[in-house]
């Protein structure tokens, strides 16, 4: 039970936290992209996909131990998966 509860507790702050992310690179994009670039303003979940792409380009992943093979594997399978379901996600609030 306290495994379930640490879990969804995660869970909601990684929400709340591209939530919040979203919002400060959207009012970012409008202080400095839109007027220096002539971009249009985005809105929150666009500012997290951008963010989600962003973040899935420029990822660093630090060293597995020594013969972990296993992790590592699911690691570069994971990671495309994940990003690709976070940007589903956000684009159906688009």
């Amino acid at each position: 039970m306290v495994a379930l509860l640490k879990f969804l507790g995660v869970t909601v702050l990684l929400a709340v936290a591209a939530i919040f992310n979203g919002w400060v690179l959207s009012i970012l994009w409008g202080w400095f992209f839109v007027p220096i670039l002539g971009l249009p303003v985005i809105g929150v979940a666009q500012a997290i996909g951008i963010a989600i792409v962003v973040g899935y380009l420029t990822h660093q992943r630090r060293k597995t131990q020594e013969g972990d093979h296993a992790e590592e594997v699911a690691y570069i399978v994971a990671q495309p998966l994940f990003a690709l379901l976070a940007g589903y996600i956000v684009k159906s609030f688009m």
